[in-house]
């Protein structure tokens, strides 16, 4: 058992999946500015119908996390940010591609410093 709060990328969401395709028919999705790529399947959309559906899935599909770390690589990307409460990502993504450079913004000082950075 791992201790986690919810049971996420999993089967035990397809309920919530569902809930969320009936939530987002209801919203209008606009052509992203910047190619998203979505963990679920490692690809990218830009029709609103596809990014609504890869959104759904990521639900309950488990994630896809090397490959998406290596796609990024494969299209030139040399800088990821992880924007959340810890650096998990971060220090994954340090291992799965070492011609990356990764960093958590976990609180102020380190949004100042990536701004900074990366600007």
């Amino acid at each position: 058992m791992l201790p986690m709060s919810v049971p996420s990328h999993c089967s035990l969401l397809t309920g919530a999946a569902g809930q969320l395709r009936d939530y987002l028919a209801g919203v209008a999705v606009q052509s992203p500015v910047v190619p998203v790529l979505h963990n679920a399947d490692v690809a990218a959309y830009s029709d609103g119908d596809k990014i609504k559906d890869a959104l759904v899935r990521q639900l309950y599909s488990p994630v896809r996390w090397v490959e998406t770390v290596l796609k990024f690589g494969k299209q030139g990307i040399t800088h990821n940010v992880e924007c959340a409460p810890g650096k998990v990502l971060a220090g994954l993504n340090k291992r799965i591609d070492v011609n990356q450079q990764a960093s958590a913004i976990n609180d102020g000082a380190a949004l100042t410093l990536a701004l900074t950075t990366f600007a």
